[in-house]
């Protein structure tokens, strides 16, 4: 079980990383699990220690339940409005995680890749983990 959380682990951060590598610091929890192909408490072990350390920001977006419209970013859950009108199509809906998108960012350094070429030692021991992660996760 530990061998499997920890492919898990090395997996979100991987795909992390890829996001970061495309320019991508900020994103939908959703997307990311569906892109990991991670379970949704496997992408909570992962991220939650991130946000207690300030690595990344969380927030709530508010959506439509009929059109989709973003209605708002709120940093938590009770600052959300209890009744909210859609501007766009008028539908009205009460506060509920249904309608809710997790945002995500990446603030910290954690993640940031490094400038310059990576120096040898570095980028052998990288390999080395790697080649271990995949063996690992068969």
């Amino acid at each position: 079980m530990r061998e499997q959380r920890n492919c898990s682990q090395n997996t979100l951060e991987s795909k992390l990383r890829e996001f970061l590598s495309q320019g991508r610091n900020k994103f939908y929890l959703r997307d990311f699990v569906e892109y990991a192909k991670v379970s949704l408490l496997e992408a909570e072990d992962f991220f939650i220690p991130l946000l207690k350390e300030n690595e990344i920001e969380g927030s709530l977006e508010v959506r439509c339940p009929s059109c989709g419209a973003e209605l708002g970013t709120y940093k938590k859950y009770l600052d959300v409005p209890e009744d909210i009108t859609c501007e766009l199509c008028g539908e009205e809906f009460p506060r509920s995680s249904d309608f809710l998108e997790i945002v995500l960012e990446v603030k910290g350094k954690f993640f940031r890749a490094r400038e310059g070429s990576p120096e040898p030692d570095w980028e052998k021991a990288h390999e080395r983990r790697t080649e271990q992660v995949v063996e690992g996760c068969r």
